[in-house]
């Protein structure tokens, strides 16, 4: 299966909240240039994807972490 940090990641890069988001990143990684462009990726998906499409990715996720083989 998947880690558990990377798992929490798609979960808040999926989620409402640009900011818990953000937190969660500068856990692992403070540099400016690398916020910024987490907030800007964040902020694109937020816009371009629906709810039906942010479900799907999570579904994919889901059979990808249960699959015995990953």
């Amino acid at each position: 299966g998947l880690c558990p940090a990377l798992k929490k990641e798609i979960k808040l890069f999926l989620g409402p909240s640009l900011s818990e988001y953000i937190n969660f990143v500068s856990q692992y990684a403070n540099d400016p240039v690398i916020l910024k462009n987490a907030q800007s990726l964040k902020n694109c998906v937020d816009a371009k994807l629906t709810e039906e499409d942010k479900a799907n990715v999570q579904s994919l996720v889901d059979k990808i972490d249960n699959n015995i083989s990953c």
